[in-house]
């Protein structure tokens, strides 16, 4: 079996990865935004799963619970824990990524409850004081963690932690690099696959079929014939298909800056200091999401650099309705990237896949655009 087949099935939540872990003994707790430190979790001897819902169809019961309003992501995840999708999960840590999110913990612990609930406090700046502050929040979550599960998380093992965790960061920016070449060896289809599987396996065995793949990239066939080479702009966005779906189409996905990609592993986390107040820098100094106050510019230089490096002819901003943090910042974004002249096709989307007709054409258009540049 190959690395790429272990990727693509172990996005699949539960999967036999999981079902092996769970087999040992051994824990695992689900989260929800990349502000947490899955580091921690590690640390701990528990294996931390970043939750996703797809496959889900409809969502009644949480449509009952929740507003209308709700992004479709926050819905489908209260749908799948009501419907015991996510009984392999010893318990959930939520924060306060953004109010969809806060809102969706509040209803998963009082209405579909999971053994361990712990919600992080998260600081929407990044400053000397908040950092502070963010290192002493994650103390209490160590300490929570311990007193619950009765695990022990030293310093050194943080540091070991950290360390596995970095090399993981290392591993996808090399895959990231690949991606320039006029004639890429990976799909950004097969790229998000790789991204999801970071967040779903053992740290360790996926840097072992990461590393595998890579030292065999060379005889991977090279992506010639395409149409364009696209950025993928904005928020949660887990599913393959959607990539696969402009590919089909003739463009190629040569990088992102979403937060299952970019935004997850850009930044590392220093290791020659207290691996506490390592973490809370890191997280709170990572290229940003919108739920960052003041973030724009560096997210604005972010994406244009970006851009630049790996030769992209236009952007997708695709944008999940009722995700508050991501109206004003695609306005800002794609304001901003035209002023550039950087050809931008915004497209509103439901987490799950539908309308898929209607996007099919828009995205064709926008491709026949570039092509005709």
């Amino acid at each position: 079996m190959s690395a790429m087949t272990d990727f693509t099935q172990v996005n699949h939540l539960p999967n036999v990865w999981l079902d092996n872990w769970k087999k040992e003994g051994k824990k695992v707790l689900g989260y929800v935004c990349s502000y947490v430190p899955d580091e921690l979790i590690d640390a701990a001897g528990i294996l931390p799963v970043r939750i996703r819902a797809r496959g889900s169809a409809d969502t009644p019961m949480a449509d009952a619970l929740m507003s209308p309003t709700t992004c479709s992501f926050a819905r489908c995840v209260l749908e799948g824990a009501s419907r015991k999708e996510y009984e392999f999960l010893d318990g959930l840590v939520g924060c306060n990524s953004c109010d969809q999110a806060r809102r969706l913990f509040d209803n998963l612990r009082f209405k579909a409850p999971f053994p361990y609930h712990y919600f992080l406090s998260v600081p929407a700046t990044f400053n000397s004081v908040t950092v502070d502050w963010f290192k002493h929040e994650l103390s209490k979550f160590k300490e929570d963690l311990r007193n619950h599960f009765g695990v022990a998380i030293t310093d050194d093992g943080l540091k070991k932690t950290i360390d596995v965790y970095n090399t993981t960061r290392d591993l996808l920016n090399q895959l990231y690099s690949l991606r320039k070449d006029e004639a890429p060896r990976f799909s950004g289809t097969e790229v998000m696959h790789i991204v999801l599987a970071s967040v779903s396996l053992p740290k360790e065995t996926f840097n072992d079929l990461l590393a595998s793949m890579l030292q065999e990239a060379e005889t991977r066939e090279a992506k010639k014939n395409y149409r364009a080479r696209i950025m993928l702009v904005g928020s949660h966005l887990d599913d393959p298909e959607f990539v696969r779906m402009i590919e089909d189409l003739g463009g190629i996905v040569v990088t992102d800056y979403l937060c299952f990609g970019r935004r997850y592993f850009t930044d590392l986390v220093p290791e020659d200091s207290d691996p506490l107040g390592a973490l809370a820098q890191r997280y709170l100094s990572r290229v940003p999401c919108p739920r960052m106050s003041g973030g724009h510019p560096k997210r604005a230089n972010f994406v244009k650099e970006q851009i630049k490096e790996f030769n992209v002819d236009g952007a997708i901003m695709q944008r999940m309705k009722f995700c508050p943090t991501w109206w004003g910042e695609t306005f800002m974004l794609q304001s901003e990237l035209k002023e550039a002249g950087v050809p931008c096709l915004e497209l509103e989307k439901e987490y799950m896949l539908s309308g898929t007709g209607a996007m099919k054409t828009r995205i064709q258009a926008f491709l026949e655009a570039l092509e005709g540049r």
